[in-house]
């Protein structure tokens, strides 16, 4: 389609924009909710709330991509997450940040279904894997600036600069989702490929799928949680310091992943692709119990992030693969939902777990759940 290339590069330019908001407040707003006198639990409980929330949503955001169209979907996303600093700016107690918190998460559940299914609106299904990694390389730019940007930001003047400067991208994302063109409507599926999506073959591959990443993604949602506390109490860091971690740890692997992963779910294959970036998982996560040098545990989050957002390209393409052409936005919903019931679930038993238990027993969890969702992954079928 004539649109396809200049929505393509439009996209690439919100998802930077929201990249960056999206790193900021994961790795800050835990911060923040500490400061206000809350134990690691309640931050957690505070994240889970907003997650939970934000896991109902995902399919619904899929839906509505689908049905209202894809453009709507985002700017509504775009409102959003502008409304959440402002809120923020004004927090006296913890428990007030727990609404807060859940609308910015709601955001995201209209957003990703939204980008996702336009990405592949406009590609050729050969390329959709590298297409998407390529796309997905605005992921770690946002992931290598904003953590260090907010970090900055946080101990030079404060929380409410820092709020206001996550309005900022807010705004820049909404404007910029404005030039998009809609995409084109798609051919009305047939009875055959409507039934497609209701097989028992489609149903047992989606939920080898839907756990595989419900596992991972509650692995990373423990990680994601407790590690600026690891870094802060066990390591002595600045917020500085914690964003200067996230944005290697997170940013620069997963730019390091995205073209090799888009390249393999083509080349290799989606099924395999997910099963041999999975494998070093489980081992790379209990050797946190090995070492307590700073350097080595940014090695190791580095190495794991990277493996698993290999994964991603294939993975997207896995899920469109089986996707009716007029359900692709509630096809993207359904391995959102899977993503954010672990980044549900994950914060919740990481609060427990720092608060109950040694920090030991929060990385052989970590290793236990990377080797369930290993074996999930060698369940799929490479072709449905």
């Amino acid at each position: 389609m004539p649109s396809s290339g200049k929505n393509l590069t439009l996209l690439f330019i919100i998802n930077v924009f929201a990249a960056l908001y999206m790193n900021i407040a994961g790795v800050f707003i835990p911060l923040f909710i500490r400061s206000l006198k809350a134990s690691v639990f309640e931050v957690s409980l505070a994240l889970f709330i907003g997650n939970t929330l934000s896991t109902i949503m995902t399919m619904v955001g899929g839906h509505f991509s689908d049905k209202y169209g894809r453009k709507r979907t985002m700017i509504l996303s775009g409102i959003l997450w502008l409304t959440t600093p402002l809120l923020f700016i004004s927090t006296r107690s913890w428990p007030e940040t727990v609404l807060y918190n859940a609308i910015g998460a709601m955001a995201l559940s209209f957003f990703i279904p939204s980008r996702s299914a336009m990405i592949m609106d406009s590609a050729e299904r050969s390329m959709i894997g590298r297409i998407y990694g390529l796309m997905n390389i605005s992921w770690p730019i946002g992931g290598i600036v904003g953590p260090f940007i907010g970090g900055v930001i946080a101990d030079k003047f404060g929380w409410s600069a820092f709020f206001l400067f996550l309005s900022v991208l807010a705004s820049l994302y909404t404007l910029m989702i404005l030039f998009l063109t809609e995409s084109k409507g798609r051919p009305v599926e047939t009875e055959g490929e409507g039934s497609k999506i209701l097989s028992w073959e489609i149903v047992l591959t989606l939920f080898f799928f839907v756990t595989m990443h419900v596992l991972a993604n509650t692995s990373r949602g423990i990680m994601s949680t407790i590690f600026p506390f690891y870094l802060t109490e066990r390591f002595g860091k600045t917020k500085t310091e914690v964003g200067v971690f996230f944005s290697v740890g997170f940013g620069v692997a997963t730019l390091i992943s995205q073209i090799p992963g888009g390249i393999l779910a083509d080349k290799l294959g989606r099924k395999r692709t997910m099963v041999y970036s999975t494998l070093p998982l489980p081992f790379l996560s209990a050797l946190f119990l090995a070492t307590n040098d700073y350097l080595l545990t940014l090695l190791l989050y580095l190495a794991i992030t990277s493996f698993w957002s290999t994964t991603w390209p294939a993975s997207t393409a896995y899920i469109m693969d089986m996707a009716p052409s007029a359900r692709k936005g509630f096809m993207v919903g359904i391995r959102l939902t899977s993503v954010r019931l672990g980044f549900t679930i994950g914060p919740l038993i990481g609060g427990f777990l720092w608060d109950n238990f040694n920090v030991q027993t929060i990385f052989y969890v970590l290793a236990l759940l990377m080797t369930t969702s290993f074996l999930m992954a060698l369940l799929l079928k490479e072709r449905v």
